[in-house]
């Protein structure tokens, strides 16, 4: 995956590199000059060599000013290409991935590895990446010189080669482990941050900011020490690098002292070897280090590319789009568990059919299997056995985002954008009017406090609509929901947060509406299932009895125990 990257940046790249070959050419050219200036200059006695030389200097050194300049713009700009393009397909793909993904996954633990990966995989193929293959070419041009200045030395040299390629090879794979693992651990430590900040009116409400704070801090510490192990395998890596680079260059200084008094080196020679023996030294050496850093990163984007090698087994398009939608819902046989607790049956044997138009209702004590209904008409899942029939189709063989688009949906808990309330309606129909987005909000009564706000529709709302109120947020939901005029719409608890006056209000209008969608309800109050056409009364997932408010009340036990238990005190 990282390579692809890399191969969709490699204009930049290249381009870069060019610069990268002049810049070294550049730093190479220095020990030649040096040599020249010592040999020819100082101790020759010509002093126009030593100024001619010193000028070459200066245009050496320009050159390489811009050579740097122009290398780190183009290897950047190409980190933060790639590093964009990650995170994007990282996140087209978890808008792609099945629900049951998400349901054993925490908000928190997939924003913070995504947040960790992608600076990291930036930093290291950009400033960095430039760096390493600088490094390389002096390595690699460095001990061409070294051997035409000495070979005798150029061999001694070289044999801090191998020790630091053995030691990045095998440490850089423990770092990339370790690494893995750290991000594991930090990642818990999002999910702990993310649900104490998200849910801190709970927190503060129940004075759990110690244990909060104690929590987050056992998750900090296992992470640390995870890190202590990551860095104990890069430290010990980069110091072998440096003892072996650095005592062979130590070593040929000696050795190349020796050659001098014997009368075999000059002295020029000797400075010139000397200077590119470091050259080598650390070009090697920090090339070791950038392995280590690569393996750091790549190790931190293993689980991108776990998420990205995935394929979701239900894909948001692809099936049967039929010419209309009449709202003809038929539940044949259907059972199902759900993926994270699969020796638990949410619904069992289910059969239920609605007619176009019908407005039905599902109750029951919670837990029951009546919102699974409704994720399952979604298709958020399929069913373990059995078909759930919309017009006479299997859902299966329908586009599910065909399915999705023409139903409405309102949940007890509605989740709003940070957006103002107008771009919250046209969630989902963005194409919608102003006039068609006022009508919306008039059947659901949302005008009446968007009238006193002095935005109007253009108010933002906050983040998951935290400047509203629990009610103003259901309302936008419904508005949201009928924008769409949807042939089936489901209301999940929809008008909970309301008071009576108002929910009163809210029902009259959406049994006023001139197209008459199928409606299925999740209900808990008494005063939703009175005027519904039909109710689905649940019991541990399966239908114990159907049929009007008035008729279960004389024929159904169990309903009569809801309406005087659960409904009436709701």
């Amino acid at each position: 995956m990282v390579w692809a990257l890399l191969r969709g940046q490699w204009r930049t790249y290249a381009i870069g590199t060019i610069f990268v070959a002049v810049g070294i050419a550049a730093a190479l050219a220095y020990p030649q000059i040096i040599r020249l200036m010592i040999d020819q200059g100082i101790l020759g006695g010509h002093l126009d060599r030593i100024n001619g030389l010193g000028l070459l200097m200066a245009a050496l050194l320009a050159s390489e000013a811009v050579a740097t300049l122009l290398r780190n713009y183009l290897f950047n700009l190409a980190a933060e290409r790639m590093a964009a393009d990650l995170q994007q397909r990282a996140f087209e793909h978890l808008l792609t991935e099945d629900i049951a993904f998400f349901d054993s996954r925490t908000t928190g633990e997939l924003t913070s590895r995504l947040a960790a990966a992608v600076p990291s995989l930036q930093r290291v193929f950009g400033d960095e990446l430039a760096d390493a293959l600088r490094n390389v070419l002096w390595g690699v041009g460095g001990t061409v010189l070294l051997f035409y200045t000495s070979p005798r030395l150029s061999a001694i040299v070289l044999l801090s080669v191998p020790p630091i390629v053995i030691a990045s090879a095998l440490l850089g794979r423990r770092v990339k482990r370790e690494t893995a693992a750290m991000q594991e651990a930090y990642a818990e430590c999002g999910t702990i941050a993310e649900e104490a900040i998200g849910g801190i009116r709970t927190v503060r409400a129940f004075v759990q900011e110690s244990a909060e704070a104690a929590r987050h801090r056992r998750a900090i510490a296992a992470a640390v020490e995870i890190a202590k192990h990551k860095i104990l395998a890069a430290s010990a890596a980069s110091s072998i690098a440096f003892l072996t680079g650095e005592g062979a260059a130590v070593l040929a200084i000696w050795i190349g002292g020796r050659l001098i008094v014997g009368g075999s080196l000059t002295a020029g020679a000797l400075i010139s070897f000397i200077l590119y023996a470091f050259l080598v030294a650390r070009g090697f050496r920090n090339a070791s280090e950038f392995w280590n850093d690569a393996s750091r990163a790549i190790g931190a984007t293993e689980w991108i590319v776990a998420l990205l090698g995935r394929s979701p087994a239900m894909t948001l398009e692809g099936g049967e789009r039929p010419g209309r939608m009449a709202g003809h819902v038929t539940f044949d046989r259907v059972d199902f568990s759900y993926p994270a607790r699969p020796d638990v049956a949410a619904v069992s044997d289910v059969n239920v059919r609605v007619a176009p138009g019908e407005t039905i209702a599902f109750v029951g004590r919670s837990g029951s299997g009546k919102s699974t209904l409704l994720a399952l008409l979604l298709r958020f899942y399929d069913p373990d056995r059995g078909r759930i029939l919309l017009d006479g189709v299997d859902l299966r063989h329908i586009d599910p985002s065909w399915l999705r688009a023409r139903i409405g949906v309102v949940l007890q808990d509605p989740v709003l954008f940070s957006r103002s309330i107008a771009a919250n309606i046209r969630y989902g129909q963005p194409e919608a009017t102003d006039d068609e987005v006022r009508a919306a909000a008039a059947i659901a009564h949302v005008e009446e406090f968007v009238a006193r706000l002095p935005e109007g529709y253009a108010t933002p709302i906050g983040d998951r609509g935290v400047q509203l109120s629990g009610g103003q947020r259901q309302r936008l939901a419904i508005a949201r929901a009928v924008l769409r005029r949807p042939p089936v719409l489901m209301l999940d608890e929809a008008t909970s947060a309301l008071d009576a006056e108002s929910e009163s209000l809210v029902q009259d209008a959406l049994r006023a509406l001139d197209y008459h969608p199928t409606t299925l309800i999740v209900a808990h109050r008494l005063s939703t299932v009175v005027n519904v056409d039909r109710v689905i009364v649940l019991d541990h997932g399966r239908v114990v009895a159907a049929g009007s408010h008035e008729y279960l009340l004389q024929t159904c036990e169990f309903y009569r125990q809801l309406v005087e238990t659960q409904l009436v005190a709701a």
